[in-house]
């Protein structure tokens, strides 16, 4: 019932902000703009507007049951292979090491993993000066990738990273994982009340949290996705190490592009935008919880990164004897 609620506040803000931006000419349905291309684009830029508010539930074809575990473990590390050649998280490497750094924590806890994420790449940037504690992250996943699990995937080659084994659910987070909670390029993932139940249970333990996506239902992210196949294609011959079904499955029966084109897109259009995470968090932790929210721009990537920061910024009341 609180996702439902909450639903009809943001639809009912958006509708209040379209509202704000359309102006008084706009046509009725059935009319057209004969006055002029100036409002003609004025009316483009309203519906593509009104377009990004909207959250569309879709399925993506590697998180079904029924798609078999091998071809997941290809596309698995086809993502993998395309986060470590654009980079794309970087931009929020200064933020995040702040954020743990006000949790009072070295230890991160990574949700929906894959074979690694970003992580390789961000572990570096988060060093630590002086004396302090490096920063020390458990991938997890619930369907962990065999490669990483094994440590033989590259995304879990750095140092200070290690692999769980076993299968992690992120709506039922076991109590003795601790640690800042991170989760790249998954939020999406779910829905509405896990979402909202995710956040109010780090707030709650007083955890740490940091959401972070590319995706986004921005016309020109949805584009440079459509690249992500030929990316893919291009740079396959140069992952190491070297697997012969990696080119089976890419170029002879290409469905590891395939795969990455379609849930690439349909993950464009499962987001949620920063009203909605505005949504979720208001009142989330009280006054001793702080949230952050927005877009960080740069890296090799020609879009931003959203990002949901929270902290908690005083320690929680321990009960009298």
């Amino acid at each position: 019932m609180l996702g439902c609620a909450r639903r009809q506040v943001n639809e009912s803000a958006s509708r209040a902000y379209a509202a704000e931006i359309v102006p008084a000419d706009t046509p009725a349905k059935g009319e057209s703009f004969a006055g002029g291309g100036e409002r003609g684009a004025q009316w483009c830029r309203v519906a593509l507007l009104r377009f990004s508010e909207i959250r569309l539930r879709l399925l993506e074809i590697h998180d079904q049951a029924w798609f078999p575990e091998f071809l997941r473990a290809e596309v698995v590390d086809a993502l993998q292979m395309v986060l470590e050649t654009t980079n794309a998280y970087r931009p929020i490497a200064p933020r995040l090491a702040n954020a743990i750094r006000r949790a009072g924590t070295h230890e991160v806890l990574d949700l929906f993993s894959g074979a690694g994420g970003p992580w390789p790449s961000l572990i570096g940037a988060l060093d630590r000066p002086g004396g302090e504690m490096p920063v020390e992250v458990l991938l997890t996943d619930k369907y962990p990738s065999p490669s990483a699990a094994n440590g033989n995937g590259a995304g879990t080659r750095a140092a200070h990273l290690e692999f769980c084994r076993d299968s992690v659910d992120a709506t039922a987070i076991p109590a003795r994982l601790a640690g800042f909670r991170t989760i790249f390029s998954s939020f999406h993932h779910f829905t509405n009340a896990e979402a909202l139940g995710f956040l109010r249970d780090s707030a709650e333990k007083r955890r740490g949290v940091g959401v972070f996506e590319v995706a986004s239902r921005h016309v020109l992210t949805m584009l440079v996705i459509c690249f992500i196949p030929v990316l893919a294609w291009i740079a396959t011959p140069f992952r190491r190490p070297f697997r012969w079904s990696r080119l089976l499955w890419t170029y002879v029966l290409p469905v590891v592009p395939f795969v990455l084109f379609f849930d690439g897109l349909v993950s464009c259009l499962r987001t949620y935008s920063l009203s909605d995470l505005r949504a979720m968090t208001n009142g989330l932790g009280g006054r001793d919880y702080h949230w952050e929210i927005g877009e960080e721009k740069g890296g090799r990537i020609p879009f931003c990164v959203v990002y949901l920061v929270g902290y908690p910024t005083a320690p929680r009341a321990e009960p009298a004897d």
